[in-house]
């Protein structure tokens, strides 16, 4: 309201103004107009400027503190998650150290009862094959004596083979060839 009426007092005093321009009377009312103006200008002007100015700079302090909590809350933020991703971080370390551990203890055991089972066959293999090679030499052993035996025993057979010429295998059983009966 106050905006209003300085600017409404400003108009007509520029109406007054050009349309007293020769009369003294007039310039007179002119003098007291400006000198009105003024007055209005520095009572209700000015304390609209001053309230305006006081406005302003209760806004721009409002903005500095509302900046100063927003930057504020932004650095929280930022650090709360800078120490969430740090133990969230660590966490996930000493989990996988923990796995890795794990791992190698399973791995340790795994290859221990491999061995174990290794060494398990390769005894069971070589128990068999010692009882199965002692069983080849008694074998062969065996029909070594049988065979020596026979060759001690004197066995005499006589033979003929009248179609053999010398060459080739003498055949016995050909039709020209036998065993002598009385021998």
């Amino acid at each position: 309201r106050m905006r209003s009426q300085g600017l409404l007092t400003a108009i007509l005093f520029a109406l007054t103004c050009s349309l007293a321009k020769g009369s003294d009377l007039i310039g007179n009312e002119n003098k007291r107009d400006i000198e009105e103006i003024a007055r209005v200008l520095r009572e209700t002007v000015k304390a609209d400027l001053e309230t305006l100015f006081n406005q302003h700079n209760k806004l721009v302090e409002q903005t500095i503190d509302v900046m100063e909590k927003s930057l504020a809350y932004v650095d929280k933020f930022a650090e709360d998650i800078k120490t969430h991703l740090e133990k969230r971080i660590d966490d996930m370390d000493v989990n996988t150290m923990n796995n890795f551990e794990l791992l190698e203890a399973n791995t340790n055991d795994m290859l221990t009862k491999m061995n174990e089972t290794l060494t398990t066959n390769l005894d069971n293999i070589n128990q068999q094959s010692k009882e199965e090679r002692n069983e080849i030499i008694w074998w062969a052993h065996h029909r070594a004596h049988l065979h020596e035996d026979i060759l001690k025993t004197r066995i005499t057979a006589c033979a003929y083979d009248y179609g053999h010429f010398g060459k080739g295998v003498v055949n016995y059983n050909s039709k020209d060839g036998g065993y002598i009966a009385d021998s």
